[in-house]
């Protein structure tokens, strides 16, 4: 990536007897300023980028980080110290430790910014050694240039042209643009590097309440007593019991090495000074560093969608999660720059703590990169998840389903429901829907796909309550179907009405024997219409299904229409044995006894002219 031989991170030291282009421009201008304003350069220029914070990337302690104005590269950064110092050996351990750690924070902010390993070239510019040492460099300030060479993506490089390598160079982005796009990250990296700089620590104390260590089980655990200075000799002891664990004379200063910890030497420990006074508690809890958490996200609606997650690994110590996303950008295309239009923004969980945060304002034809990160204070593990809406898209279900007997017809019910609430119906953004429904104690469903918000069934069994649900998705099929509905009951209605059977039916019915008429055509052949029911009696609450299945068949047939049926099989059977029983006696009249033979006369006969007859007179019969 970066045009060297190498392809893994690799520091070279270099040494010459003169000072370089750059250094040496580095050196006269510092100089120049110390001269004519009594102080460094560098100094009075952190200063004013303290104050103004346009440009500032980072700030800690004794650091800071900031995108000078003159840089060249996308994302050149400057590390400087807040006080004057003009070499590397001469940092105080406080600065020291300090500088590990804003350097980490850096650089997960780098390889953060487009979700991977980011590659740079860093070098630190001190004040001249050697034979030189001995002058005076008051006016040089110590610093540190990162030059990474990614302009817009992972994979898109800024390579220097020829108006930049011959007259000026030129810059991609603005300062201001890139120190906002590393500051955003700072919501979501700043825990990670916090627990990261503690992992890597000897004496991690940088989570959870005061005097509580983690470590990890299986693993050799350091203690540090919390309130002498490093390197003190002290006595440990655990919490209640007289046995020296380690004396002062072990060497090892303030400091208690475990080996191989495990659950047994969980618990508090105490430190005690030479003098017998006390020094610190500390609790040591175990556990396990975090594993990239399970991921998976649902869009509602159109316009927002939601993701949860849950630990792929139990770690047993005090767990965050920091959760944010991208709008993705297709390699190559012209928009693909970085702008506040395509994030990273947190993803807010909600509530703050849950395991769910919420994307609101998304684009339906657009792609998102979800980074969940799963922090304890053994380090963090990051899951990354591209979704688009498309494909995640499954509405909540209908809500108000409505189950109802349609009078006069017992097979039938109305069902009606809405739209779920979450869901904003305009019209280029409809749903369709399924609708299941099936008698008391039979455990199969039957299912019909209804044209809008209303289906009547017409096959209902008649006197049974029914269970019926409905589901929705998108009206182009994106995502899938959304969960069943809540279950709502009906039964169909039972008294006297209309016949719901069509006029044929009737008409065979009235040819078959005379008997008593079916309660559902009233006699004298008059409709009767039902009177109007109570509707706090129209749908009684039905009983639950039987977890039993019903030995019986489904029968969704009508005594009425087995009868129809019946006779109208018993009028086509007569009709067909007829005919076959004709064409059978033509067949056998029809055929001759012999090939030569003179034909039998039958009821035939006087069609055949007599003149074609053997030993007859000609004649026409009449």
């Amino acid at each position: 990536m970066m045009g060297c031989s190498n392809p893994h991170p690799h520091c070279q030291v270099w040494a010459s007897s003169f000072l370089p282009d750059i250094a040496q421009r580095e050196e006269r201008c510092q100089r120049a300023y110390q001269s004519q304003h009594g102080e460094p350069l560098l100094m009075e220029y952190g200063r004013q980028e303290l104050l103004r914070k346009e440009r500032l990337v980072l700030t800690s302690e004794h650091w800071l980080v900031l995108v000078p104005f003159w840089a060249v590269w996308p994302f050149q950064t400057l590390l400087l110290p807040r006080r004057h110092v003009r070499r590397l050996p001469e940092l105080t351990p406080a600065e020291r430790d300090d500088l590990a750690f804003i350097m980490k924070k850096l650089l997960t902010k780098y390889d953060n910014l487009f979700e991977t390993s980011f590659p740079y070239t860093m070098g630190w510019h001190g004040a001249p050694m050697g034979s030189e040492a001995g002058a005076n460099w008051d006016h040089w300030q110590l610093h540190a240039h990162y030059y990474p060479p990614l302009l817009r993506s992972s994979t898109v490089r800024k390579f220097m042209v020829g108006y930049e390598m011959l007259a000026q160079a030129q810059r991609d982005l603005t300062p201001e643009q890139m120190s906002s796009s590393c500051t955003g990250l700072s919501r979501v990296l700043v825990a990670v590097a916090t627990a990261l700089v503690s992992a890597a620590s000897s004496c991690p104390q940088a989570w959870g309440p005061p005097g509580v260590q983690y470590g990890q089980s299986g693993r050799s655990m350091t203690l540090c007593c919390p309130g002498v200075t490093a390197g003190v000799p002290v006595s440990w002891f655990r919490d209640g019991e007289t046995r020296l664990l380690q004396g002062p004379d072990s060497g090892l200063g303030h400091e208690l090495v475990l080996a191989l910890a495990d659950s047994t030497d969980e618990g508090t420990y105490i430190c005690r000074t030479l003098d017998g006074a006390l020094g610190g508690m500390v609790t040591l809890q175990l556990g396990y560093p975090p594993a990239r958490p399970v991921v998976s996200c649902r869009a509602a609606d159109y316009e927002n969608f939601s993701c949860t997650w849950s630990p792929s690994q139990v770690s047993g110590l005090p767990t965050r999660y920091l959760t944010s996303y991208r709008k993705k950008t297709v390699p190559g295309a012209d928009g693909q720059r970085v702008s506040p239009s395509t994030g990273p923004w947190p993803c807010p969980q909600d509530p703050p703590g849950a395991t769910r945060c919420v994307v609101h304002g998304a684009e339906f034809w657009s792609q998102y990169r979800i980074n969940v990160t799963e922090v304890n204070p053994l380090g963090a593990s990051t899951r990354l998840l591209d979704v688009s809406l498309q494909s995640i898209l499954r509405p909540d279900p209908p809500q108000g389903l409505r189950v109802e007997s349609v009078p006069g017809y017992p097979r039938r019910l109305r069902a009606s429901w809405m739209y779920p609430a979450s869901w904003p119906r305009q019209p280029h953004f409809l749903l369709k829907f399924r609708l299941q429904y099936r008698p008391v104690q039979h455990p199969a469903w039957s299912m019909v796909e209804p044209a809008g918000l209303e289906e009547v069934i017409t096959d209902a069994v008649a006197g049974l309550p029914h269970a019926v649900r409905v589901s929705a998705r998108d009206f182009l099929d994106a995502g899938t179907w959304s969960a069943w509905s809540p279950e709502a009951w009906g039964t169909p209605s039972t008294g006297p009405g209309l016949c719901p059977y069509p006029a044929w039916i009737i008409l065979v019915r009235s040819c078959l024997p005379s008997g008593p008429l079916p309660k559902e055509i009233p006699a004298g052949g008059k409709p009767y219409t039902q009177p109007k029911e109570n509707p706090q009696m129209d749908s009684p609450a039905p009983p639950r299904p039987s977890l039993l299945p019903d030995p019986r068949p489904l029968d969704h047939r009508d005594p009425l229409e087995q009868m129809a049926v019946l006779a109208s099989l018993g009028i086509f059977s007569c009709l067909g044995l007829a005919a076959g029983a004709l064409a059978l006696g033509l067949w056998l009249r029809l055929k001759p006894d012999g090939k030569d033979g003179p034909q039998k006369p039958g009821f035939l006969a006087p069609m055949i002219p007599v003149d074609k007859l053997p030993g007859e007179t000609k004649k026409s019969v009449c």
